[in-house]
């Protein structure tokens, strides 16, 4: 989403929902991948037959509005990672801890203009006056580190170094993402290939942070755009042009020419 299919305004290309039909109409399945909650991104597409959705960043798959897939982290590493955000704050670091739960995502960091930052991300988002305590009442997927400084440099290592049962991932320049062990959008795409039949080879994938890396893994036709990480550059099979230039859409419409001119055919 962020950086590879929407553009510098945070919005989805126009030229996009044309091809989104398009696609369905040729028997090719659009899943939206992203760190963001379900509900967000159902916000963003709406209703559409047969999309389903890689939310919070593989832990949630959602077909039909219906979990298919949930990995929710261990109950044991939220206090811990709480508690250093409260300290590491306190003592001066511009840091806000988001917990990600299944019906909704919790903040307890309550100035206007990081409740304002969030909710770009988040749809259903309370503000509570203690997010552990939030978490009992929820299925909580991933708690994402809000860095205003370097999340790549400094928050990142700094829970990494806290030995939790727990995958740490950067999944941008000011934000890190704490999940159960193993799930990723690459884990999640593999599961749902094998549901739907689906191979390697006739899989896509566009990325342009650390947090695509595994979904880049699991496609065959793996697309970092321009404006990605070196690291996710370096790990794709093609470049596409940046999100600023739409590269998701003309790297789509390049390698299935029965797309353009409305010359709409059902693929093998």
């Amino acid at each position: 989403m962020d950086g590879t299919l929407l553009d510098d305004n945070g919005r989805v290309p126009d030229a996009f929902w044309p091809l989104l039909d398009e696609l369905a109409q040729a028997g090719v399945m659009f899943v939206p991948a992203s760190g963001r909650q379900y509900q967000t991104l159902h916000e963003v597409f709406g209703e559409h037959e047969g999309l389903v959705y890689i939310a919070e960043n593989g832990a949630n798959v959602v077909k039909d509005g219906a979990s298919i897939v949930q990995e929710p982290v261990d109950p044991s590493i939220i206090l811990p990672i709480v508690d250093w955000v409260r300290t590491t704050a306190a003592a001066g670091a511009d840091l806000g801890i988001i917990v990600c739960g299944v019906r909704s995502a919790y903040i307890e960091r309550s100035d206007p203009d990081f409740v304002s930052h969030v909710s770009r991300y988040y749809a259903a988002l309370e503000v509570v006056a203690d997010v552990h305590a939030a978490a009992l009442d929820d299925v909580v997927l991933k708690l994402a580190i809000y860095d205003v400084g370097s999340a790549e440099t400094r928050t990142g290592p700094a829970l990494r170094g806290l030995n939790l049962a727990a995958d740490v991932v950067v999944s941008g320049e000011n934000y890190v993402d704490v999940m159960s062990r193993g799930a990723n959008k690459g884990r999640a795409l593999v599961r749902l290939q094998q549901q739907l039949g689906i191979s390697r080879a006739q899989t896509m994938a566009f990325g342009d942070y650390l947090n695509d890396a595994e979904m880049l893994d699991a496609a065959e036709h793996s697309y970092a755009v321009a404006n990605a990480h070196p690291s996710i550059r370096a790990r794709a099979r093609n470049i596409a042009p940046s999100n600023s230039e739409a590269g998701v859409i003309s790297s789509i419409l390049a390698a299935l020419p029965h797309l353009q001119d409305g010359r709409v055919t059902s693929l093998p």
